[in-house]
């Protein structure tokens, strides 16, 4: 085992109501700290380990979960170990039979014991992210320091490419208790312990629920044959070094971390994740055809890599400007994985980008239909279908859009223009209001308002409307030149030519096809 890679989580306990933390009020219920540590520590264990010669190896924490007895640890606690017992508050220890779920990118493990049904309560895993500032508790049962809690915030929730969310914790750690659950204030698991000891510096992070969600039991593996396998995939050195650059991204240190992931690929050089760990710096770095060059390899060792043929092609599209490539790139993920939403995505915003937008509608469309609330999907599939001319088509994207995101600002500037399109201006006048509830500064929307009031004859209206654009942007020749149209509608020719004498300044073409129509 390489317990430097990662070791747990939790010191010495420190109850937060020693410290004075504890509220009263309505809020107290929530922030009730033991109540919370008596409530999920019966549900923790020391987790041991032991070589072939019954001699112990290691140790760790986990946690129960599902109703046969699960214990939910890190990968790398039970890695390299013959056996393992686990160990729960009141004494009792019982023996792990296998891995039946794993995922070892994300340093997880779910493990199949000999604890009685109803011995220990399950907790429950929480799959949504939690929020930065988030009061947590790290509760553990390590070897030496039984019944330990540490307490603190969610300091930042990262989102690391190609790997998802990593959630960083100010809850001080300690030796020895990776594997023990992260809980919110309402005792919900939000997060598996992985702190990480690298470089003089002790970096606290947790493995989200959502990854821990999806440990599903769907293999029964003993230990021996487990890390026999393991052990023909990958090396212990570029393990190490690979688990170091890991931490190096989390931490977003991007250039140690490439140093990390290639000292990885030098010992293990059919290692397509280093690979890919490799692009991903280079694209954090800014060095993007080096970037392509690593994802490439990396599909070329696991030619169904579908994060490397995602992120190649989002590398193309939004770094390189080659949609071409990064349709081919996407396609090759939806072969593999046909209900990406996030893939058909991007591939219409390709198509949509080269004009080809009948294929972007059905890109968007495939997107939606995998995820029905997927807004931007809704709102993109509404815009290539004005650039279609489907009109009514783009409105329905767009009441989509605002169902899923009332707030969608630009759905709203869409849907007036539309209304707009098809004559039906007072629909338009309420839709360009709502884009200015939410934004009270936005250009277009004051103009295009404006440009309604005239067209149903509020000249008055489409005055101020106009004038208020002029107001955030004096510099926007449109709003000067729909102003002086205006005027010059109403007759005032002198204020219209104060609004093309602007115009002339700002925009001398626009200004002359004002004058022409003032003067014709």
């Amino acid at each position: 085992m390489i317990e430097e890679r990662r070791i747990g989580l939790l010191p010495v306990l420190h109850i937060a109501v020693a410290l004075g933390w504890l509220i009263s009020g309505p809020l107290a219920a929530q922030t009730d700290l033991p109540a919370i540590v008596k409530r999920i520590q019966p549900s923790t264990v020391s987790i041991i380990t032991y070589d072939s010669r019954g001699d112990t190896t290691g140790q760790g924490s986990g946690f129960v979960v599902g109703d046969k007895g699960d214990i939910i640890t890190n990968y790398h606690v039970v890695r390299g170990a013959s056996s393992v017992e686990v160990k729960l508050p009141d004494g009792q220890v019982y023996s792990v039979k296998a891995v039946v779920a794993e995922d070892e990118e994300g340093d997880l493990v779910r493990l199949s014991s000999n604890i009685p049904s109803g011995t220990a309560k399950p907790l429950s895993v929480r799959v949504s992210l939690p929020e930065v500032g988030e009061r947590v508790v790290v509760i553990g049962s390590p070897l030496g320091l039984e019944h330990t809690v540490s307490d603190g915030i969610v300091s930042a929730v990262r989102s690391i490419q190609g790997f998802g969310e990593i959630i960083q914790l100010t809850a001080p750690t300690s030796p020895g208790s990776s594997g023990s659950p992260v809980v919110n204030m309402k005792g919900e698991v939000i997060g598996v312990a992985s702190f990480q000891a690298l470089e003089g510096q002790n970096l606290n992070f947790a493995i989200p629920g959502q990854r821990v969600a999806k440990l599903v039991p769907n293999k029964t593996t003993t230990f021996a044959q487990w890390n026999a396998q393991k052990s023909e995939q990958k090396s212990a050195a570029a393990e190490q070094a690979f688990s170091k650059g890991l931490l190096l991204l989390w931490s977003e240190d991007y250039a140690k971390a490439l140093l990390r992931f290639l000292d990885a690929v030098k010992t293990d050089a059919d290692a397509a994740e280093a690979w890919f760990y490799i692009g991903a710096c280079h694209a954090k770095l800014g060095v993007y055809h080096k970037a392509v060059g690593a994802f490439k390899k990396a599909i070329r060792i696991a030619p169904d890599y579908v994060e490397a043929h995602h992120v190649l092609g989002y590398c193309y599209a939004a770094y390189l400007g080659r949609d071409q490539d990064a349709i081919a790139a996407y396609k090759q993920v939806i072969r593999v994985s046909p209900d990406n939403a996030r893939v058909h995505y991007d591939l219409g915003r390709s198509y949509a980008r080269l004009c080809r937008h009948e294929d972007a509608v059905a890109a968007y469309k495939q997107a939606v239909r995998i995820n029905p609330d997927y807004a931007d999907a809704h709102f993109h599939l509404g815009l290539s279908s004005v650039e279609l001319g489907k009109h009514r088509d783009a409105i329905v994207s767009c009441r989509h859009t605002i169902r899923v995101d009332p707030n969608h600002i630009d759905a709203y500037v869409n849907l007036g223009y539309c209304y707009e399109k098809l004559g039906r201006h007072q629909d338009a006048v309420v839709a360009y209001k709502q884009a200015i509830r939410i934004n009270p500064e936005h250009v277009y929307a004051h103009t295009s308002l404006g440009s309604c009031y005239n067209m149903l004859g509020r000249h008055q209206d489409a005055i101020a409307a106009t004038k208020q654009a002029i107001r955030i942007d004096p510099s926007d020749a449109a709003a000067h030149a729909q102003l002086g149209l205006i005027y010059f509608v109403l007759g005032d020719r002198s204020s219209a030519l104060e609004a093309y004498e602007v115009l002339r300044r700002l925009n001398p073409a626009m200004a002359d096809e004002l004058f022409d129509l003032m003067y014709e």
